[in-house]
């Protein structure tokens, strides 16, 4: 379904602090997608922000979303501990992670290329959710596997059938995901990051 309205991204390029979990796209799977990337360009072109292609990803999990306004500095001296013995507990021995996209979604922000949906990765989800308590009132996070292929610049460039041609246009890039990494995010969208810690999934 079309959102009413697509919107520039406010916090491209900006300094804004999170803490995540993201696993980065092998370069063959972003090289696909960057393919994809280039043919939702030519639909507008103009009209959108795009991350370097080493920087596509999927956020696993968001501790602290760089939308949400909170002392995210005191929440994470809170949460690091636990959140790392869950993914300490979690990553031994868990296998890599097989992601199929092979959708496309027109999004309020952006557009993003939407997988089936992955118990294992619900599973780590809601460990993370169960271990590291979110501040109250805050949503919960997500629940699909998507990565954000451009967000928007100037979204009064886009044609009034955007969405449907963007749902329109053929997708499947197969993901292996052999690595995880907890991440701080300095930088929005992933452009600047410092990492807290590296987990590599086994490979069989």
């Amino acid at each position: 379904m079309q959102p009413a309205v697509f919107r520039r991204d406010p916090f491209w390029n900006t300094r804004v602090e999170s803490f995540f979990v993201q696993a980065l796209m092998p370069p063959e799977s972003a090289a696909a997608l960057d393919a994809v990337r280039d043919e939702i360009e030519a639909i507008a072109p103009g009209a959108f922000l795009r991350a370097p292609t080493h920087r596509l990803h999927v956020s696993v999990h968001v501790f602290a979303s760089p939308r949400e306004d909170f002392d995210k500095q005191a929440f994470w001296a809170a949460a690091e501990a636990p959140a790392l013995a869950a993914l300490d507990e979690y990553c031994a021995g868990a296998k890599a992670f097989a992601w199929h996209f092979q959708r496309l979604q027109a999004a309020e922000l952006a557009v993003i290329a939407l997988a089936a949906p992955d118990e294992h990765a619900l599973g780590l989800r809601r460990l993370l959710s169960e271990r590291v308590k979110r501040p109250a009132g805050l949503r919960p996070p997500y629940a699909e596997i998507h990565c954000t292929l451009l967000r928007y610049a100037a979204p009064e460039k886009l044609p009034a059938d955007f969405a449907a041609r963007i749902a329109a246009l053929p997708c499947s890039v197969h993901a292996h995901i052999a690595a995880l990494e907890l991440l701080g995010g300095e930088v929005y969208p992933s452009l600047q990051t410092r990492t807290l810690k590296s987990y590599r999934l086994d490979q069989a």
